[in-house]
């Protein structure tokens, strides 16, 4: 009962966030009622450039604690080309699936609540991650972070993503993530050279941002996993920065 309960909070969360993307603009805003019962553990889920990953981010079987996945859209279809503004546009989303949660639809803080971003939704997510309010309950995981520190790493020498290495701002903001930054634990994960396809160069020392536009392969985007080997929260500095393999 708890868990159909659940599914119809972060349905309905979903459905306001679409419409609210389908009405921008207009200054009207309409809503679904809150569901009867609990607010269920979510999982705010930014897939990657052309929805890279969303298969299994978005499998209720894979995600972690019982939370069901809900997708978070914003522009990143092979047209959609402007990196910047496409993570403007998912970090509004995002945070207006947020205020449904805790505002419209009146969840307690203590909601248990994942962000997951991959690769361009990492810099959506990340962002969110860096800004949202303290006190809530909120668990981050990141995969491909383009901003992602080459601190409090298990990677000696670690060079950080590839927004850190760029001369000029890229999508997302300028640089490295600063040490410390995030408001919430968060969990960053990204190939090093020594897995099955090598260095991920979105997260590991790139300093092309056209590799936005390829694939990264050999992440199992199995959140509820990834989270049983490396731990959950809280980390030292909000942080838990791993290369993988």
């Amino acid at each position: 009962m708890r868990k159909a309960r659940a599914r119809s909070l972060t349905t309905a969360v979903l459905s306001a966030v679409t419409l609210a993307c389908a009405i921008a603009g207009s200054g009207v805003a309409q809503a679904a009622a809150k569901p009867d019962g609990a607010c269920g553990p979510v999982m705010f889920v930014v897939p990657g450039y052309q929805d890279g990953g969303a298969q299994k981010l978005l499998d209720p079987a894979l995600a972690p604690g019982g939370a069901d996945p809900v997708r978070i859209p914003y522009p990143n279809s092979a047209g959609d080309v402007n990196l910047y503004a496409d993570v403007d546009a998912g970090v509004a989303n995002l945070r207006t699936a947020l205020y449904n949660l805790y505002v419209t639809y009146g969840c307690d803080l203590d909601t248990k609540v994942y962000i997951v971003g991959f690769s361009l939704g990492a810099l959506v997510a990340g962002t969110v991650l860096e800004t949202e309010p303290p006190g809530r309950n909120v668990q981050g995981v990141l995969f491909a972070d383009g901003r992602r520190q080459p601190v409090e790493s298990n990677w000696p020498g670690d060079p950080g993503g590839l927004i850190g290495h760029l001369p000029v701002p890229g999508p997302g903001g300028a640089g490295f993530r600063p040490l410390d930054s995030f408001r919430y634990p968060t969990l960053s994960l990204c190939n090093g050279p020594n897995s099955g396809g090598g260095a991920d160069l979105i997260c590991f020392g790139g300093t092309n941002l056209d590799s936005y536009f390829s694939s990264h392969p050999y992440y199992s985007f199995e959140v509820g996993n990834e989270l049983n080997i490396h731990g959950e929260g809280p980390y030292p500095f909000n942080l838990r920065n791993r290369v993988i393999p």
